[in-house]
């Protein structure tokens, strides 16, 4: 029998349909991995004791049997991991390296904002709140003629010496005015004379407009067009396409499965995608959205273009420098 694992594109990740390929006499199965130990999942994780799990629904076409599990199951299951599939009554349905399914999505906490706190009011000796005060000034009221002593100016005429020594000031002022013209003028006249002899120059051309980021697709958009590429049996360029298109419309989890179409084993570009998604240095949201930073996977692709692809073996010497813990790692990095 031949297992077939799809995601259940009806939800935003954490479910998958199991075609088990023939009949269900039991309605508990048991998942168990070939790689290492513990080996049963169950239901709090991996353990050392068998565990058997009830599936969300069962259904039967074709002779042939579909059991839809979620989050419990989809998200503790890396990708590539070699699971066997077990029913309760004995029957196995064979071993199946686990495909790549979205996680579900994790809550995400939001930072509120605190409104910015209103200022105290200064208070004054009483404990109430100041009032301001504006300081008034007494009008002068004008002297009158028969207030003013004898031979003294009125208030209102201004004193004969201070209109005598208006003008002479003013035509210094001016005087001053002319002469530091004259300098100015004679220090930048050589650069006005040159521009004057200087052939008129073009006006230069307006910037050019912003160009506008292309239009994003939509899911369900991107999922018709990578199913029509499936069917057309398209190239694996026209796959690297659709990739980059996902990519740019921030849906990672169909940009990863068509990098996949593309074969990462025949072609670079898919491989280096593929690591992308799984190096722990990459921060982009769409990378990290569809899939958990994962150091082994992320060696694993740089590591099957090692030697033949300059980005490829640097990827793969920084990311195995210091972080050579585990022997599935150290297996990858060894040169």
């Amino acid at each position: 029998m031949t297992i077939r694992i799809t995601e259940d594109e009806d939800e935003p990740g954490g479910y998958a349909f199991i075609d088990l390929g023939g009949p269900l006499q039991s309605p508990l199965l048991s998942f168990r991995r070939q790689d290492t130990e513990p080996r049963h999942l169950g239901a709090e994780g991996w353990q050392p004791e068998v565990a058997w799990l009830t599936p969300l629904a069962v259904t039967e076409r074709d002779g042939r049997a579909f059991a839809r599990f979620g989050p419990n199951v989809v998200d503790r299951i890396e990708e590539l991991i070699p699971i066997e599939i077990v029913a309760q009554d004995g029957t196995s349905f064979g071993v199946v390296a686990w495909p790549f399914i979205p996680p579900a999505p994790s809550g995400r906490g939001i930072l509120a904002g605190l409104p910015a706190a209103v200022p105290a009011l200064p208070r004054d000796g009483t404990c109430g709140p100041a009032v301001a005060t504006v300081e008034t000034v007494p009008l002068l009221e004008p002297a009158s003629p028969q207030d003013a002593a004898p031979g003294a100016p009125l208030a209102h005429e201004p004193p004969a010496r201070k209109s005598r020594l208006i003008w002479p000031m003013a035509a210094l002022m001016l005087l001053a005015l002319v002469a530091g013209s004259g300098y100015l003028y004679r220090d930048r006249l050589p650069d006005i004379l040159a521009r004057q002899d200087a052939p008129p120059q073009e006006p230069s051309p307006p910037p050019a407009p912003p160009q506008p980021d292309p239009p994003r697709l939509t899911a369900a958009e991107l999922r018709h067009r990578y199913a029509r590429l499936i069917d057309e049996r398209a190239p694996a360029g026209a796959f690297l396409a659709l990739g980059e298109t996902a990519l740019a419309s921030r849906q990672g989890s169909t940009a990863f499965r068509a990098f996949e179409e593309a074969d990462p084993v025949t072609n670079a570009d898919a491989a280096w995608q593929l690591a992308r998604f799984y190096d722990p240095g990459n921060a982009d949201v769409a990378h990290r959205e569809a899939a958990r930073p994962d150091i082994v996977r992320a060696a694993y692709y740089y590591a099957l273009w090692r030697n033949r692809s300059p980005r490829h073996t640097e990827a793969l010497r920084a990311l195995c420098e210091g972080n050579s813990t585990g022997d599935r790692l150290r297996a990858i990095c060894r040169p």
